[in-house]
């Protein structure tokens, strides 16, 4: 694989629902404490389940778009795997 492949993407779970601002609020606030208590979070999906556990330099990116009458707000958190941004002043 020469440095302008990119590896093939795999979309694991793919869902969605029509939901109330409560039931999207409690998803979300359900993700946050898991985060700030236990490091990550698992989502279920028929038989299969991934956890998520963002590690090492995580980014988060907020988006807000509109076109027409349609509105959308879009969270996504991006970290890469086996990857250590961390450093050492000695």
């Amino acid at each position: 694989m020469s440095k302008h492949d990119k590896p093939a993407k795999h979309v694991h779970v793919d869902l969605e629902q029509a939901l109330s601002k409560e039931e999207i609020g409690r998803y979300l606030a359900d993700i946050g404490q898991r985060l700030i208590n236990e490091g990550s979070f698992t989502i279920k999906q028929g038989q299969e389940s991934y956890e998520i556990n963002p590690t090492g330099h995580i980014e988060l990116e907020l988006q807000y778009k509109t076109k027409g009458e349609k509105n959308t707000f879009e969270i996504e958190i991006q970290w890469k795997t086996g990857v250590d941004h961390s450093f050492e002043i000695s």
